[in-house]
C-alpha cells in the first residue's frame, strides 16, 4: 500500500467527515420524475428517467450535467453498471463548454482493474489516484448490483467513498467550483442507472490575500538584505556578500492552511517557510520551507535548524504503477522549463495535521506525512545568505471560506 496518499485509512485528519456521518442537510439533486436541474451539453446522448431513475443510453461519452455549480459539498448517489463492457462515474466540480466535459471524476470501474472510487482527471492529466496500490479500496465497488457513492469537497481536498470503503484523500489546487455530472462512457446500446441523487451545499472556498500588494502590513522584515513592493509585487534582494538570511516574516501564527504564492526568480534560492518559528541565528528561522527556486528542487520539503530535506520533488513517483506515471515526467519537464525569471510560477502548499502536500503548477510535487512538523507557526518568505539574491512574489494568498475574514 502506497504510503504517501493512501494514509488516510488509518489517519483521517479531523475535520473531515467518515463515511458513515450521513449529511445533515442534504437536499435531491433529482426528483425521481424528471430531468428539471440537469442539462446534457452534447449533441448526443439520451437521457430518460424511468422508475425514479436517470437513464442514459449512448454511442459515444457523454455527460448529464447539474445546471448549478458548487464549489464546497457533500454528494450522495448510486450508480447501477450493465453487464458488459462498461464505464462511468461521477463528475466533481466538472467543467464544461460545447460537446465537452472535463475535471475530476470519482471512477466507476467494474473491469478487473477494480478502479472504483479513483480519481480521474477528464480531458486533462488522466489518473491522479488510482488503486493499484490500494487492495482495500478495491474491492469496494460491487458488480451487478447498486453501488453508493459519497463525495466530500471541501477546499483543495476532495474524499470519495464507494459503500461506505473510503477509496480517495487528494489534495489538489486546480478547481474549486464546477458541477455535478453523470457520465455514460460510450458503449454502444448499454444503459447506466442513477438514482438517489443528493447533495449538502456547503458553500464555497476562495483565495483571500495575505499581502495586500501596497506594503509590508502583516510582514515583518528580519535578518539580512531588503523588502519592499514595487508595482504591486514584493520584491526581496540581498548580494553574496550577505552571510545572513533575509526573512518577512508574517506577524501572525497560523494552524492548518493551504496557501497559493506565484513567484519568479532572477537569481539565488528562496522558499517559504509555514508552521515555523524565528530564532536569533544567522539562519533567522527554524521550521519547514517549500523551495521556490528555478530548479529540480522547486516544491521540495526542507527543514531548516532541523533535518535538511524532507522530500524531493516527485519522490512519490517510482513507487506507482506505469499506469499512474503516465505523461506525468513530461509534465514536469514543463513545468521546469517554465522557471526562467521573466515567467510567473504559481506554488500551492497544503498543510493539514501531519499531512503536507504541494503542487507546482498543476503537477503534484510532494505528498507526505511527517510526525514531526510542528502544528502552528509563522509563514515566511526567505532571501538565501550567501548568495546573490532577487526574487519576486507577485501574491500570498489563502484558502479559506467565502465569509472568512
Amino acid at each position: 500500500m502506497n504510503r504517501f496518499l493512501f494514509a488516510f485509512l488509518t489517519l483521517l485528519p479531523t475535520p473531515f467527515l467518515s463515511a458513515q456521518d450521513a449529511p445533515s442537510a442534504s437536499t435531491p439533486l433529482f426528483d425521481g420524475k424528471t430531468l428539471d436541474g440537469w442539462h446534457n451539453p452534447y449533441e448526443w446522448g439520451e437521457t430518460t428517467v424511468k422508475d425514479g431513475e436517470i437513464h442514459l443510453v449512448a454511442q459515444r461519452k457523454f455527460f448529464l450535467m447539474s445546471d448549478r455549480e458548487y464549489g464546497d459539498y457533500v454528494f450522495e448517489g448510486e450508480v447501477f453498471l450493465p453487464e458488459g463492457k462498461s464505464n462511468s462515474g461521477f463528475m466533481v466540480r466538472g467543467q464544461e463548454g460545447k460537446n465537452r466535459v472535463y475535471g475530476y471524476q470519482a471512477e466507476a470501474d467494474p473491469t478487473e482493474r477494480a478502479w472504483s472510487g479513483g480519481l480521474y482527471d477528464e480531458g486533462r492529466r488522466q489518473w491522479l489516484n488510482p488503486l493499484s496500490d490500494q487492495p482495500e479500496a478495491q474491492k469496494a465497488f460491487k458488480k451487478g448490483q447498486w453501488n453508493r457513492y459519497k463525495i466530500v469537497a471541501e477546499g483543495d481536498q476532495l474524499q470519495f467513498f464507494v459503500n461506505d470503503v473510503p477509496t480517495t484523500d487528494y489534495h489538489d489546487p486546480v478547481d474549486l467550483t464546477g458541477r455535478i455530472g453523470l457520465q455514460h462512457h460510450g458503449e454502444k446500446d448499454q444503459l447506466y442507472r442513477f438514482r438517489n441523487l443528493r447533495v449538502q451545499d456547503n458553500g464555497r472556498s476562495v483565495w483571500k490575500p495575505l499581502f495586500n500588494g501596497k506594503d509590508l502590513s502583516g510582514w515583518k522584515a528580519v535578518g539580512g538584505g531588503q523588502w519592499s513592493v514595487e508595482d504591486g509585487v514584493l520584491v526581496g534582494k540581498s548580494p553574496a556578500s550577505e552571510a545572513k538570511h533575509g526573512l518577512l516574516l508574517s506577524e501572525k501564527s497560523y494552524g492548518d492552511f493551504t496557501a497559493k504564492i506565484v513567484f519568479r526568480i532572477t537569481s539565488g534560492n528562496s522558499g517559504f517557510y509555514f508552521h515555523s518559528q524565528p530564532v536569533d541565528q544567522a539562519v533567522g528561522i527554524h521550521g519547514v520551507q517549500a523551495e521556490l527556486e528555478n530548479s529540480d528542487a522547486v516544491g521540495g520539503l526542507y527543514e531548516t535548524g532541523g533535518r535538511g530535506w524532507i522530500a524531493k520533488p516527485l519522490g512519490y513517483f517510482d513507487s506507482f504503477s506505469a499506469d499512474r506515471q503516465g505523461g506525468r515526467k513530461k509534465q514536469w519537464a514543463k513545468v521546469l522549463a517554465g522557471l526562467t525569471p521573466e515567467n510567473w510560477t504559481t506554488m500551492v502548499v497544503s498543510v493539514h495535521g501531519d499531512r503536507i502536500v504541494t503542487h507546482v503548477g498543476d503537477i503534484l510535487a510532494c505528498d507526505i506525512r511527517d510526525a514531526k512538523v510542528a502544528q502552528q507557526g509563522h509563514f515566511a518568505l526567505q532571501l538565501h545568505g550567501g548568495q546573490d539574491m532577487h526574487v519576486e512574489i507577485k501574491s500570498v494568498e489563502l484558502l479559506k471560506k467565502q465569509t472568512q475574514d
